[in-house]
């Protein structure tokens, strides 16, 4: 795989962990609650919030979701409009 095609494949799980992180800013959330909350470990919360790292990770599904209800905003709010308009 190219790097281009690598970059622009992260740029989604980027922006979807900068929509999370803003949530759980808005929210007034840790990270250890968010885990609490998910039943998600911390560390892997944090492999996919933190892109630049070596170890990052995309959110699966699940913990998609589980981040949403727990954050209480639908998951809607946490889907970049670059995915949203792929779909149109």
């Amino acid at each position: 795989m190219n790097k281009l095609k690598v970059e622009a494949d992260n740029t989604a799980d980027v922006e979807i962990a900068n929509k999370v992180m803003h949530a759980m800013i808005v929210k007034g959330k840790t990270l250890g609650e968010l885990s609490e909350a998910t039943g998600i470990k911390p560390h892997t919360i944090r492999r996919s919030l933190h892109q630049d790292r070596a170890d990052r990770r995309s959110f699966t599904f699940r913990e998609f979701h589980k981040i949403a209800a727990a954050l209480d905003v639908p998951p809607s709010v946490l889907v970049p409009a670059t995915l949203t308009e792929d779909a149109a």
